[in-house]
């Protein structure tokens, strides 16, 4: 039987392995790959939707800690570079995890989903990956899927194998 601390070290490295799986796919995208959009779409480029992704996590941050919007830049008005989508990324992955360390320790509370940081985490989980299956279709859609090395065995072997 678990005790409670190792079932916040599993929530909490559940966490940084999806953080680490989006820091992956940011260093593998090749330089074009960051202005792919799936193909018939008027949706967000492949580095606009990093920084979608981004921006989500900081306005949730923000609002569970004050119940206030942050204003952000649009994914429109921005051109991040890989170098920049990987500071934020370490950065908002690192607050995430601060928020729920001390959210599963009871300091702190989401102020929606229930008040509950798990589903929280699979809520941020789950918009996450949504937006990963977008950038996978724009990179192949525009002739640089990424090799089974990456796709498969880098982005599902980090679940399943750690590696």
């Amino acid at each position: 039987m678990m005790n409670e601390q190792g079932i916040m070290a599993q929530i909490l490295n559940t966490w940084k392995v999806h953080n680490d799986i989006n820091l992956y796919l940011i260093e593998k995208i090749p330089l074009a790959g960051f202005k792919a959009v799936p193909t018939s779409s008027k949706g967000r480029t492949v580095a606009e939707q990093l920084f979608h992704i981004n921006r989500v996590r900081l306005g949730w941050l923000e609002f569970h800690r004050t119940g206030k919007r942050l204003k952000l830049p649009r994914a429109k008005d921005a051109n991040p570079t890989r170098a920049e989508l990987k500071k934020t990324f370490v950065e908002s992955g690192k607050a995430i995890a601060d928020f729920l360390a001390k959210a599963l320790a009871g300091e702190v509370a989401p102020k929606s989903f229930g008040k509950e940081a798990v589903r929280w985490m699979g809520y941020l989980i789950s918009h996450q990956s949504h937006h990963r299956g977008q950038i996978m279709l724009a990179l192949k859609q525009n002739g640089m899927r990424l090799p089974e090395k990456v796709a498969v065995q880098g982005l599902w072997g980090k679940w399943m194998w750690g590696k």
